[in-house]
């Protein structure tokens, strides 16, 4: 909570337990005595940041709840993308991007309305706390399973298939318009200028 402001009621124990109990094993720790005082040793700060990925619950998938693309796309994106015709700068931030599904989904979205977006002062922040999560947005590689959930009309511009068409990656058209970067929400923002559209879908129902 103090780190990352993610609640854990009584409820979560078993929760806790299980994902936890991993990192013990992988550190050779034989209780949670000893885990407590190395999470509040000076030498505990990387593990302070494994303890956090590790409780972070990370479920997103391309498009996820459709709805919300829907209405990206009728109401708010048109007066931006009129906007940024005329010279002018659009923001968009994946507050809690996780694996990276969101902010390419709300990519392909735009790329989808304007297809030039590319030549225009556009671009889309994705942020999250955990650094694995960070990594695999910037890979920009995904299983087959994971993108099947992206409609037919965006497939042919957003993926490059990969050799023997087991993994797929997002073309680099996408990837240019969006910056990763991990960030924790409960520290310093780091950005000064101000934002047109935030995602922060699925990320305050951890907080307090």
């Amino acid at each position: 909570h103090g780190e990352a402001g993610i609640v854990l009621s009584e409820g979560k124990v078993n929760l806790v337990y299980s994902r936890l109990a991993k990192r013990l094993r992988a550190i050779g720790l034989r209780s949670f005595r000893e885990y407590c005082e190395l999470l509040r040793s000076k030498q505990g700060i990387d593990e302070r940041q494994a303890m956090i990925s590790a409780m972070t619950t990370n479920v997103t998938r391309f498009f996820r709840e459709p709805h919300h693309f829907d209405f990206l796309k009728s109401t708010v994106l048109p007066p931006l993308v009129a906007d940024a015709r005329r010279g002018g700068r659009v923001r968009i931030w994946s507050a809690g991007c996780s694996s990276g599904e969101e902010p390419y989904s709300i990519a392909m979205t735009l790329l989808g309305m304007m297809p030039d977006a590319l030549s225009h002062d556009i671009l889309i922040l994705a942020t999250d706390i955990d650094p694995e999560m960070i990594a695999r947005g910037r890979a920009a590689t995904y299983a087959q399973s994971q993108v099947a959930s992206i409609p037919d009309k965006f497939r042919a511009n957003a993926l490059e298939t990969g050799k023997g068409g087991q993994h797929s990656r997002i073309s680099e058209c996408l990837r240019s318009l969006i910056r990763f970067n991990e960030l924790n929400l409960l520290g310093p923002w780091p950005m000064k200028g101000k934002f047109d559209v935030i995602f922060c879908r699925n990320v305050v129902i951890y907080f307090d």
